[in-house]
């Protein structure tokens, strides 16, 4: 059906007629049904013909309707979009047992727009909360391909509503894009390294350089502002090929484009026809910085063959452009800007951690960042209330808008205050936060401006005006920062009116000193650090020099400055040279009055202010000049340090922020995930990982020495993002707020204990918002989180609430006025279908994670904080959690006190040397041992004879398919050797590994002799624990103590191992386990750490009793915690409102558990509905994407 459906639509594009839909509707699905009746009533100025061509009602009750309208005038991408909106959603709000509508909008001349346009509901109620649409437009252009139309509408499945969905939506599309864009970019970077001779570092960014201009300039074309003509690039390359010249285009022609005419420099050439000099005479005059020549790139004589270019041309070409910017709820499934900016982050940052940060995701971001910015920095009493209706929607209805009730005078005062904002994001990528800042910005100045009775602006300069005053942003790498830059430009080229193609001035603004290039963690020049700091009591000359720098880069910005960019640069180094002179001179001018003045026994100098009563001042005084005598060496090191290589600084190029704002006022991001084995150095001027890593402390203890002291711990094993947390926080004003989404492992992982103390101690924590029912990122593999921080302060507020929010709808469904405003007011825990929020005091928080060592020294308040499981208690847990932990608190304690943990047999990669599946017995004495693992194809297999003595009993992968507890067998061999090999037939076996490599594996490597076992070789535990879980939970009963591969092992410290691993198995156990464990693996894995396992504080019930209904469960396959429990997830009943049926054994284990704690039979029930919530939300919210 597939191949009839793509000819009909085939037909229907080459010869239009919308009844062809219907023959179109039934090859695609078997449920349509036609029903074509007109629809005079909707008629109007705009459309004529209103059809219903038919129905397809799904199984589950969805229903899709099919109309079909004629626009009254010619259609393009943005011809009639908001009518076609407003006529589909009447429709379906007049006809409401349709739960989505495909409606078609033709012109006379057959281009049409095919959208797909659904409601959503809020909740508890039946009101549409929302409508989306997702728009193809099709055109009859025969050199438009419609190629993404034909494919994803053409092979889509229409079997079900989300199955009609997933063929309109934007993910496949830019799946589809990406692909044949790398292949295309792959084969310009393997001609430009060949014809050029350059390395693949040049070329690549070369390339991408290449790639940027020309997509842009399909944007340029598009709005017909390269002579007159939508294809005028296609047109350009086909001139020249009739000239019968080659490889000659990028040079001759190209160039001539880039570097002249789109910078006004243009003169008629000779070689070009005389239509394209005349085009080229009237480019539009961009500069910005795009069209600059970039002397590192662009002269040095390379040049692209014309075979590539025309590859590149074709397949670039052959989708559709649209200068629509797409909505949250309006998605045009075009290269769209937005489309370009998933595109491009894909491509250059696959291998760095980093991820676009989806564009629901940003909004919500931005959005509460200026709400809890305001409420920080307004000067009049304005509620939060009419804050968040500025903000966020009360609805779909128009009626329902509120936009919050501001006096002329309050909304000047919002006016004055944002368009005073700084915001920053360290890591800025393609640009997602930035142009969503500033579409948040300019849509709620286009609402307050009225009311503030100001006059109105159009959108191109209210967006220029913000990108200028407001915006800021990092990138590692130069090609980012093209990017980033390009994405911006979009933003405000699309707003561009047409009357500015022929402006005399430069369209674009130059970006150089909005997105700077560098290292947002690290600045070092050789031994020396460059920490930020905040300037406030600077001199008057500085500020003046700082304000001249300010209007200098301003003037920059809009192309009008006297000076170069090598200029202003030069200025941010001499004032930041001037502020250490500013600085060197107060110490010394301290110390000079420690020197030649009587103190009191309280000094207060420099900003260092201590008491010290039982010194002697003259000791004191010296203490303080040697610190003093210090702290000058080091600005004097920094000084002579940064004209050497200078790496980015954040108080050097963003100079007039830390000297009037003290820092800027939202720092916001995605930071990228790098796990701590591949934290590197970006730009690879520090080649040892280890010394990478320990730059990272060292920032971090200088951005704040009180909190991170040379004896204070910083995990080792703490991702990359941690430290840009750290760093962001330090780059904010005293009333600034941070906003990040990011993995939501420091919530509950080992390494976030030094992050979460210090947010405890120093950063007051507003939000911490996860999502249960849809996961942000499908490439991260990652779990992300939330969090809204204010910024740094000396001492954080003990009855500060942090609000831990967990949505159980995607956010788009959920995120409204009214349930921010009950989320910002909660004062306790509140639940219902759409979110929960759970609000603790910092205090709690502090005393949940702290450790004592007496009882003594809890009185004292001298504990350690030893970190908590925030993410598993207030996010994910639900409410019986805490039932549990109140009516079990004298069974609470921690598994350490039981097991001695052992981390699992790790051979480092040569698993194909040490553990072996072919043995069989020769005699009493000797095995014969095939191993077939070649690592290289000088030696083939191996076939010999091994010692008994070498080979110990391992499970390999039995359990993957026997899930019985108790595990009667292996089903694979450890090889353990000593070093008593000597004339053994062992020998031959280790030569044969040598020869295949396996001595040069990453743990062999470091041995001596390679092959020497390890502790996991030598001894087997009793108790075995997966590493990871998906639905099914087991803990193994190893009697007979066989090695064990995959497993964290457990040795039991008392002789209660079978009470122990009962317990183990319990329901009650999978409960909390699964509550308190990692969710941040992708594919919904449960994954923890051995150490997070043997600290789990929770009740352990221990019973004799439970040792005889563990003979009865042990030696019978465990089934997925579902059927444990008698719970069906997939039934139309919720599992809340399911009756729990566990099976009798496992019932049997439970209630001796159950019992023990005391619960009753409702909340025993909740046990079960419970962990089988929590099991298929992780699995559930993992294939949300």
């Amino acid at each position: 059906m597939t191949n009839e459906a793509k000819t009909k639509l085939e037909e229907i594009i080459s010869d239009f007629a919308p009844g062809k839909f219907i023959h179109f509707f039934r090859a695609k699905s078997r449920q349509f049904r036609e029903l074509k009746e007109n629809l005079p009533y909707y008629n109007d100025d705009d459309f004529a013909k209103g059809q219903k061509l038919g129905e397809i009602k799904f199984s589950g009750g969805d229903a899709l309707i099919v109309c079909a309208f004629a626009a009254q005038k010619p259609l393009s991408e943005r011809s009639g979009k908001k009518a076609q909106y407003e006529k589909a959603k009447k429709i379906l709000k007049d006809q409401q047992i349709y739960t989505a509508g495909i409606f078609i909008f033709y012109d006379a001349e057959g281009n049409f727009r095919f959208s797909l346009i659904y409601p959503e509901y809020k909740e508890n109620s039946k009101k549409w909360s929302n409508f989306r649409r997702f728009t193809y437009f099709v055109s009859t252009d025969p050199v438009v391909t419609n190629k993404t139309f034909k494919q994803r509408i053409g092979e889509g499945d229409f079997a079900t509503l989300e199955k009609v969905k997933e063929a309109f939506a934007i993910g496949p599309v830019t799946d589809l894009f990406y692909k044949e864009f790398f292949v295309e970019y792959d084969k310009l970077i393997q001609a430009v390294m060949k014809v050029n001779k350059i390395t693949e570092e040049k070329a690549r960014d070369f390339v991408l350089l290449f790639a940027i201009r020309i997509i842009f300039l399909g944007f340029i074309q598009k709005k017909k502002w390269l002579g007159d003509n939508e294809k005028f690039i296609q047109h350009f390359f086909a001139a020249y090929r009739t000239t019968g010249q080659k490889d000659k285009f990028y040079e001759n022609w190209l160039s001539i484009l880039f570097f002249e005419a789109l910078n006004h420099k243009f003169s008629p050439r000779n070689h070009l026809p005389a239509p394209f000099n005349d085009a080229l005479r009237l480019a539009p005059y961009l500069n910005g910085g795009l069209f600059k020549e970039k002397k590192e790139f662009d002269e040095q004589g390379w040049w692209i063959p014309d075979k590539e270019i025309s590859d590149f041309f074709d397949f670039l070409f052959s989708h559709s452009f649209t200068i629509e910017e797409s909505s949250l709820t309006d998605a045009e499934l075009q290269l769209n800007p937005e489309f370009l900016g998933i595109i491009f982050e894909r491509l250059v940052n696959k291998a760095d951690g980093a991820v676009y940060t989806p564009r629901t995701e940003v909004d919500l971001m931005c959005r509460l960042s200026l709400v809890q910015w305001l409420v920080k920095n307004l000067d009049l009493p304005i509620t939060k209330t009419n804050l968040y209706e500025l903000f966020f929607r009360e609805g779909e209805a128009e009626e329902d808008q509120k936009y919050g009730s501001f006096s002329p005078r309050e909304a000047k005062e919002i006016l004055a205050k944002l368009e005073s904002l700084s915001i920053c994001d360290p890591a800025v990528g393609s640009g997602a936060f930035l142009v969503g800042m500033m579409q948040v910005l300019d849509e709620v100045e286009e609402v307050l401006r009225p009311i503030a009775r100001l006059s109105s602006v159009n959108i191109f300069e209210r967006k220029k005006q913000i990108i200028a005053q407001s915006l800021y942003g990092v990138e590692v790498k130069e090609w980012a920062v093209w990017i980033c830059q390009l994405r911006l430009w979009l933003s405000l080229f699309v707003e561009a009116p047409d009357d500015m193609r022929y402006s005399p001035t430069a369209i674009l603004p130059s970006l150089e000193f909005k997105i700077r290039q560098g290292d947002s963690l690290v600045q070092k020049i050789g031994s020396k650090a460059f920490p930020v700091t905040g300037h406030a009591n600077v001199s008057r000359s500085v500020k003046d020099k700082v304000t001249k720098l300010k209007n200098l880069k301003t003037e920059y910005f809009y192309n009008k400055a006297s000076v170069d960019e090598w200029e202003i640069k030069k200025r941010e180094l001499a004032i930041y040279e001037e502020i250490l002179d500013a600085e060197i001179a107060e110490k010394q001018e301290a110390i000079f009055k420690l020197k030649h003045q009587k103190r009191s026994e309280t000094a207060s100098l420099a900003g260092i202010e201590e008491t010290k009563p039982k010194q002697s001042s003259m000791d004191f005084d010296k203490e303080r000049i040697a610190e003093l005598e210090k702290q000058i060496e080091e600005l004097q090191e920094q000084k002579a340090s940064i004209r050497q290589d200078k790496p980015l600084i954040w108080n050097i190029e963003f100079a007039e922020i830390f000297v009037e704002k003290e820092g800027f006022d939202i720092v916001i991001g995605n930071p990228p995930y790098v796990r701590q084995e591949d934290i590197a150095d970006p730009q690879n001027k520090i080649k040892d990982k280890k010394e990478y890593k320990a730059c990272l402390q060292e920032m971090a203890r200088l951005d704040f020495p009180e909190e991170f002291p040379a004896k204070k711990k910083i995990d080792a094993k703490s991702d990359l993002y941690t430290y840009f947390y750290i760093r962001a926080l330090r780059l904010l004003n005293p009333r600034g707020i941070h906003t990040f989404i990011c993995s939501n492992s420091w919530l509950d992982v080992g390494y976030g204990v030094w992050l979460q103390e210090f947010l405890l101690n120093r950063c007051p924590v507003e939000f911490i918002i996860d999502n249960h029912a849809k996961r942000s990122f499908e490439a991260a593999d990652v779990n992300t989180i939330i969090s809204i921080i204010h910024a740094p302060r000396k001492k954080v507020d003990p009855q500060h609430p942090v609000k831990f929010v967990a949505f159980k709808k995607p956010f788009e469904e959920a995120v409204y006025t009214e349930n921010l405003l009950a989320i910002e007011d909660a004062d306790k825990i509140i639940s219902n279908k759409t979110f929960r929020v759970y609000p603790v005091t910092v205090k709690e928080l502090k005393e949940t994670g702290t450790e004592y060592e007496s009882e003594e020294k809890k009185k004292l308040g001298a504990g350690k904080y030893e970190g908590d499981k925030w993410g598993g208690k207030y996010l994910r847990a639900p409410d019986i959690f805490f039932t549990i932990l109140e009516k079990g608190k004298e069974y609470i304690d921690a598994f350490d006190n039981y097991f001695i943990g052992e981390r699992y047999l790790n051979t480092g990669g040569a698993d194909g040397f040490f553990i072996l599946t072919n043995v069989s017995p020769q005699n009493k004495e000797y095995f014969n041992v095939v191993n077939e693992k070649v690592l290289n194809n000088k030696t083939g297999p191996f076939s010999g004879i091994i010692e008994k003595e070498f080979l110990k009993k391992l499970i390999k992968d039995q359990t993957k398919q026997d899930k019985k507890i108790e595990i009667e067998k292996a089903d694979a061999w450890c090889l353990v050797i000593d070093d008593n090999q000597q004339n053994k037939k062992i020998k031959k076996y280790i030569e044969w590994g040598e020869r295949q490599g396996y001595n040069q594996r990453s743990v062999t490597i470091n041995q001596h002799p390679w092959f020497k076992p390890t502790n996991q070789m030598k001894n087997g535990a009793e108790v075995l624990l997966p590493r990871s879980f998906n639905d099914t939970f087991v803990t193994y009963f190893n009697p007979q103590k066989h090695l064990s591969l995959r497993f964290y092992r457990l040795h039991p410290k008392k002789n209660l191992t079978r009470e122990l691993t009962a317990f183990l198995n319990s329901t009650l156990f999978w409960f909390l386990f699964e509550s308190l464990g990692n969710k941040n693996q992708g594919q919904g894995v449960l994954d923890f750490y051995m150490e997070d396992f043997l600290k789990m504080k929770i009740p352990i019930v221990l019973k004799t009793e439970s040792k005889r209904t563990f003979d009865k469960i042990k030696n019978r396959q465990i089934n997925t915690i579902y059927d444990e429990c008698g719970i069906d997830p997939e039934s139309k009943t919720p599992i809340e409102e399911q009756e729990p049926n566990p099976l009798p054994d496992r019932a049997e284990l439970d209630k001796i558990v159950f019992d023990a704690l005391g619960l009753t039979k409702d909340e025993r029930k909740e046990v079960y509905r419970a962990v089988c919530r929590l099991v298929w939300n992780r699995i559930s919210k993992a294939r949300s994407v």
